[in-house]
């Protein structure tokens, strides 16, 4: 498989699985899944606990950082007619959102990654609402 080849599956038993544990533990964990500012609130709250952490004593923060993003996910499909897939690229399948025809594939967890490394803060709500606009919403 290429860099830019996707192949797009329906979840299987085990992804579903693995969806509906990742929501349920962001909401064990508070988060209002449909409240952008309460992923946003448990991103922050995560990253000044973490800085708080003397290095030598930090968890990799792949759990945390994964229920996040699923929770955004699933914030971003119940908004837009996206649906979750299991998409497989060069670096192995992952749950991701695909429009209905296939061309437009989101992995809302690279998104929450790339920025908790880049140490960034304060993203996180405006970014997950740019996304639900730009996917627009359902027709009513």
């Amino acid at each position: 498989m290429s860099d830019n080849d996707i192949r797009i599956q329906p979840l299987d038993r085990a992804a579903h699985r693995a969806l509906t544990g990742w929501i349920a533990d962001a909401e064990r964990a508070g988060i209002d899944i449909d409240d952008a500012s309460s992923m946003e609130k448990a991103y922050e709250d995560y990253f000044t606990s973490v800085q708080e952490t003397p290095a030598a004593e930090r968890t990799d923060p792949t759990q945390v950082l994964t229920m996040i993003g699923i929770a955004m996910g699933e914030h971003v499909q119940r908004r837009t007619e996206v649906s979750w897939r299991v998409a497989t690229d060069a670096d192995g399948p992952d749950l991701a959102l695909v429009g209905a025809d296939e061309t437009g594939v989101f992995f809302p967890v690279d998104p929450v990654a790339d920025n908790w490394n880049a140490g960034q803060r304060g993203w996180l709500a405006e970014f997950t609402e740019q996304v639900v606009a730009s996917l627009g919403a359902p027709p009513a």
